[in-house]
């Protein structure tokens, strides 16, 4: 049977994936301010760039093909990275795209956070339901003694061995990566507003080594290498100057408003 409170850590992952972007994004409108358009841009270039595009080619249509299988086989990290690639170059052109072209009516460091919760809220709601969720029903079907399409043997193994932290993890995993979208975002709307594009470049190599070490930092735990560990400090590091540049783009982004750019004009 599934330890309970492995199914107990499941229901939390599921709420912060899915429940704490949703409210976030009323909490923080109440408190900034920020256009709902903001949000809503961010939400369907994710939706558009990651979803349509990204999942299809890497989940649905590239392990179709035997190269592909053939190359993961070989080069098992390869593909990651080619993942974390493809996600860095199209999420943060998507961004600078939103911005210059979309919300170029609301460069507000507000508007920027707005972003950041329309794209990183789907994002983690899709991750929220795609996996805590899954696990939740698999794991309750399992403890009442029933099956249901999905539920495999080596689902069943997975959700009894795994340790009940790990599932724990998953779901402060979906929150952190919540969080350096918005950073992201914000980086991005530094480069749109202040016409410096070196700003789109460290946005795009940002993504893409934190998405390569996440990916490749999980790929080793399961094989139960050290560098595991390394890699875990330098995610942290680099988490951590996302969050600090939340906090201090606001001064940055604000100094080189326009006086028409208020954010209450923008409400109404």
């Amino acid at each position: 049977m599934v330890k309970t409170s492995s199914i107990i850590f499941m229901a939390i992952s599921f709420v912060l994936g899915v429940i704490f972007p949703i409210v976030s994004a009323f909490v923080f409108h109440k408190k900034l301010r920020f256009v709902w358009k903001s949000v809503l841009i961010g939400a369907l270039i994710y939706f558009f760039l990651s979803l349509l595009i990204g999942e299809f080619a890497f989940y649905w249509y590239l392990p179709k093909n035997a190269w592909y299988v053939e190359l993961y086989r070989k080069y098992h990290f390869l593909p990651l990275f080619l993942l974390a690639l493809s996600s860095g170059i199209f999420e943060e052109i998507g961004r600078y795209v939103a911005f210059k072209f979309f919300l170029k009516d609301h460069l507000t460091w507000e508007n920027g956070i707005g972003y950041g919760i329309g794209h990183g809220g789907l994002e983690s709601v899709n991750k929220g339901i795609s996996v805590p969720l899954r696990d939740l029903i698999f794991a309750i079907v399992l403890s009442a003694n029933r099956t249901m399409p999905g539920l495999t043997s080596s689902m069943i193994n997975k959700l009894i061995e795994t340790p009940p932290y790990v599932f724990l993890i998953a779901g402060i995993g979906i929150v952190i990566a919540f969080i350096g979208q918005i950073a992201l975002s914000l980086i991005v709307l530094y480069a749109v507003k202040n016409r410096k594009i070196s700003f789109l470049f460290l946005a795009i190599l940002l993504h893409i080594i934190s998405d390569s070490i996440t990916s490749t930092g999980i790929a080793l735990l399961s094989m139960k290498k050290s560098w595991s560990i390394v890699l875990a400090f330098c995610w942290l590091a680099i988490w951590i100057a996302l969050v600090v540049w939340i906090f201090k783009s606001k001064k940055y982004l604000e100094s080189n408003s326009n006086p028409n750019e208020s954010t209450i004009e923008s409400i109404e």
